[in-house]
């Protein structure tokens, strides 16, 4: 694993007069069309689900931009110890500027057989951590 330079991502200081947005979120607002993001740590975890819940061939010109963990969640046998090394491998490709220490995936039988997604990454020099559960009911 490489250490990538960062140049893109700063936080904004809490004592600046006006926040500027650094990007927007993944989920709609009823009163506008996208909710913006005035943080890194924001911004890197819309990233990171924006990727987790793309398949590949869903973006133009990227056409193997995504994990593509929608189509494995209805398999009968799923290798989560693969998944999580595609993932790993994945997000380090696609998301820019991050550092993923571990991918941990399980799953949950108490709930229609979903898995929980726990990713460790840093930015930065500052870790972080994001947890999605993907049901396949929902889906």
């Amino acid at each position: 694993m490489s250490n990538r330079p960062v140049y893109r991502y700063s936080d904004i200081s809490p004592n600046a007069t006006k926040q500027r947005e650094v990007g927007i979120g993944v989920q709609f607002q009823p009163n506008s069309v996208f909710i913006s993001t005035y943080t890194t740590k924001q911004q890197v975890k819309n990233q990171l689900i924006n990727y987790i819940l793309t398949n590949p061939g869903e973006r133009f010109f990227q056409p193997y931009f995504g994990s593509g963990i929608r189509n494995i969640l209805f398999q009968q046998e799923v290798d989560l110890e693969g998944l999580e090394g595609t993932l790993q491998e994945g997000i380090e490709n696609y998301v820019q500027n991050i550092i993923v220490n571990s991918v941990n995936i399980t799953t949950n039988t108490t709930r229609s057989n979903a898995i929980n997604i726990n990713i460790n990454y840093s930015i930065n020099n500052i870790t972080d951590e994001l947890n999605v559960e993907l049901n396949p009911s929902e889906i």
